[in-house]
C-alpha cells in the first residue's frame, strides 16, 4: 500500500496480489476509485457492479458496500474531504453521485489524478479540487444534454456503449437492443456525433488504451485485451495511426515525466482531438 495526503487529500493505492473481500462496511467520508489493473467488485445495497481496468467510480460517504478485489488487481482511492463534497452537492445540486463516470469524461481526469500522485508538489491539491469539480460538472452537464437534446434511445445507447465497448459487437445486435432499425440508428447517431458508430466505438477503444498506459498498466498485450483490440499489433497500428506515437513510445514518455495529462477533457458531444493527449 502507497499514502500520501496531499492538502486535505488523501491517496492510496492498494495492490492485491490474492483475491480479497471486505465485508459490509461503510466510510465517512466521499472516495473516488481508479481501476488501475485487474478487476474490483462492490455491493451497494441490492446493486452489484463490477469495475474493470480504467473504470472510475464514486462512492458515497456512510454507504453501506462490499468489496472484492481479483487478484493481481490495483486501485487508486482518493478520499474526498467533507467541505469539498458538500460544495460539490451545493454548485451542481446534485441528489447523487454517479457509480461510474463514462471513459470520455473520466480517461484524462483519472490519468491526470493519478500523476498528482505520482509527481506530487505544492500545487497539488489545488489541481487534485479543480479536476474533481471540473468532472463533476461535465458530468452534469452531459447527462442534461444527454437528456435534453437526443432521442430518448439514445441515452440508453450511450451507456450501452460506454459497458460494452471492449466486447465484440454486431450493427444489428446494437440496433436489436434499442429497439431500432439498423440504417435509423446509424443515421441519427451520425447526425448527432458527426461520425459513424464504429468510428466512435474505435475512438472509445483507443482512449481506454491511452488512458492504461497513462496508469501504469505494465503489458501492452494486456492494455490491448483489456481495451478490445484483437491483439498487440492491432492496437499499435490503431494507437500509432491515432496519436503518431507506439504504445510503448508513448509509455516511455509518460514515466519520464515528459507528457503531461490536459486538466479536462472534451465534453461528449465531440470526440477528442486527433492528437497525443499532452
Amino acid at each position: 500500500m502507497q499514502y500520501c495526503r496531499i492538502g486535505a487529500f488523501k491517496f492510496v493505492q492498494h495492490s492485491y496480489p490474492q483475491v480479497a473481500k471486505k465485508d459490509a462496511h461503510a466510510h465517512s467520508w466521499l472516495h473516488l476509485s481508479v481501476v488501475q489493473e485487474g478487476c474490483y467488485a462492490r455491493k451497494l445495497g441490492s446493486a452489484f457492479k463490477t469495475y474493470s481496468s480504467g473504470a472510475v467510480s464514486l462512492l458515497p460517504a456512510n454507504a453501506e458496500h462490499e468489496d472484492l478485489y481479483a487478484t493481481g488487481s490495483k486501485c487508486l482511492h482518493i478520499v474526498i474531504p467533507s467541505e469539498v463534497e458538500e460544495r460539490l452537492l451545493r454548485a451542481f445540486s446534485t441528489r447523487g453521485f454517479p457509480t461510474e463516470i463514462p471513459l470520455l469524461l473520466s480517461a484524462r481526469f483519472s490519468v491526470a489524478l493519478h500523476r498528482e500522485f505520482t509527481f506530487r508538489n505544492d500545487d497539488s491539491a489545488l489541481v487534485t479540487e479543480a479536476l474533481l469539480l471540473d468532472l463533476i460538472s461535465r458530468y452534469a452537464n452531459v447527462r442534461i444534454e444527454r437528456s435534453s437534446y437526443r432521442p430518448a434511445w439514445m441515452d440508453s445507447l450511450l451507456e450501452y456503449l460506454d459497458d460494452t465497448f471492449q466486447d465484440d459487437w454486431s450493427l444489428e445486435a446494437i440496433a436489436r437492443e434499442m429497439c431500432v432499425h439498423p440504417v435509423y440508428l446509424c443515421r441519427v447517431f451520425s447526425r448527432h456525433f458527426r461520425c459513424t458508430l464504429g468510428e466512435y466505438i474505435r475512438e472509445l477503444r483507443t482512449l481506454r488504451a491511452w488512458q492504461l498506459i497513462g496508469l501504469g498498466q505494465k503489458s501492452i498485450a494486456g492494455v490491448a485485451s483489456h481495451s478490445g483490440f484483437a491483439d498487440q499489433s492491432h492496437l499499435n497500428r490503431v494507437f500509432r495511426r491515432r496519436f503518431g506515437v507506439s504504445p510503448g513510445q508513448y509509455r516511455r514518455l509518460i514515466r519520464e515525466g515528459r507528457l503531461i495529462p490536459p486538466l479536462v477533457n472534451p465534453v461528449q458531444e465531440s470526440l477528442p482531438s486527433r492528437t497525443v493527449p499532452l
